[in-house]
């Protein structure tokens, strides 16, 4: 995997309409901001990260990482910060992860690189469904993502089917994607 050219991107830029209009990535979770929990997880296996975000960017600039704004106005959602740190990044592989994911798996980034093959595209898969937040884009799909967008076609789901997306296997990592999307999502975690 070191031989890889691959950024990761952590996705905080939606509204957090579930979570009642704040901004997911920055509500605590056991004293630290959910997205802490993610970038962990990721520094530990990948050096180049950068954040997706659209609003209260100066407290995502305190992490410490690029952050980059959708450059396609009225919050396209997950494939417009997709596109975006793709754009922006210039590494030839893109690895996406939500903000609210705090399980995230500890091999992500190794079991998605290691299912690289002629695919350019890839979306994890765990016991129960596919986890669309979670691919592996290579820069070449750069065309299709903005025709997707400006087509006004921001559904993940589709765009990955249209490409289409190898799936990689992560049915060993029960509950390793789940994302918190309300409050009292994020009130049932932090009690546990």
């Amino acid at each position: 995997m070191q031989d890889i050219d691959i950024t990761a991107v952590v996705l905080a830029g939606g509204r957090g309409q579930r979570m009642g209009m704040r901004n997911k990535g920055l509500l605590p979770l056991a004293k630290q901001p959910l997205i802490a929990h993610v970038i962990a997880r990721l520094t530990g296996q990948l050096s180049r990260i950068v954040i997706s975000a659209n609003d209260d960017l100066d407290a995502y600039r305190g992490f410490g990482l690029p952050v980059i704004a959708d450059e396609i106005p009225g919050y396209p959602g997950p494939l417009g910060g997709m596109y975006s740190a793709l754009h922006a990044v210039h590494s030839e592989w893109l690895i996406t992860a939500p903000c609210d994911t705090p399980y995230l798996p500890l091999d992500y980034v190794e079991r998605m690189c290691a299912a690289i093959n002629d695919h350019r595209a890839y979306v994890a898969r765990d016991d129960q469904r596919l986890q669309t937040g979670f691919c592996l884009l290579h820069r070449s799909i750069l065309p299709q993502l903005a025709a997707s967008l400006a087509t006004g076609q921001f559904a993940v789901y589709r765009f990955l089917s249209a490409l289409p997306a190898q799936q990689v296997q992560f049915a060993d990592k029960a509950n390793a994607f789940t994302n918190i999307n309300t409050p009292d999502a994020l009130a049932a975690l932090a009690s546990r």
